[in-house]
């Protein structure tokens, strides 16, 4: 991940498929990223003649049997891209990055808070059922003194931990705030 990226959020789409294919084993997708995610397709046939149909895979349910993972990270990309602009009052990603990197160690922690919450958000909007490797969970849980952490989306909160990580290293986040920021975006995540 020591590539430069012009946009941010391409950044963040490549870190999210990059962990996500690492961490998880199988899922099941949400009725609403199926349905989404078939339109797309048959517009793209539309276009091209069919040669999507190898990215994504659909069962006789038409649901998502099997996707590549660039298209989960691009979506997520985008809607981190959004949403992140949107809270903060329509600026710029990459400005917003920059302000950050600059900032104080209280502007630090927020962007985590924020970033966490919209990854966990987009994350809870695209699958239904993860299941991932149980030895990091088992390690991230220790890292993040999770241990008495025994929710159905200990998956989903893992998988924003990694993504959150990329994000602290690339833009230079110290370790110890970004855990101490990580640890206090999952507890507000539970009340």
């Amino acid at each position: 991940m020591k590539k430069l990226y012009r946009k941010f959020s391409d950044f963040v789409a490549v870190a999210s498929a990059r962990e996500l294919e690492y961490f998880i084993l199988d899922s099941k997708f949400t009725s609403n990223f199926n349905y989404n995610m078939k339109k797309l397709s048959d517009e793209i046939k539309e276009e091209k003649n069919g040669d999507f149909g190898f990215t994504i895979l659909f069962n006789t349910n038409g649901e998502v049997a099997l996707i590549n993972g660039d298209i989960i990270g691009k979506h997520i990309g985008n809607r981190y891209n959004l949403t992140i602009e949107e809270y903060y009052k329509n600026t710029k990603l990459n400005k917003i990055v920059r302000d950050v990197i600059n900032g104080s160690d209280k502007s630090k922690k927020d962007f985590i808070d924020i970033s966490f919450s919209i990854l966990y958000n987009t994350l809870g909007t695209i699958y239904n059922e993860i299941k991932c490797k149980k030895e990091t969970v088992d390690s991230y849980k220790t890292i993040y003194f999770l241990e008495d952490y025994h929710e159905n989306d200990i998956g989903a909160v893992i998988a924003c931990i990694l993504i959150v990580e990329d994000i602290c290293k690339y833009i230079g986040i110290q370790e110890n705030l970004m855990v101490e920021a990580v640890k206090d975006a999952i507890m507000n995540k539970k009340s």
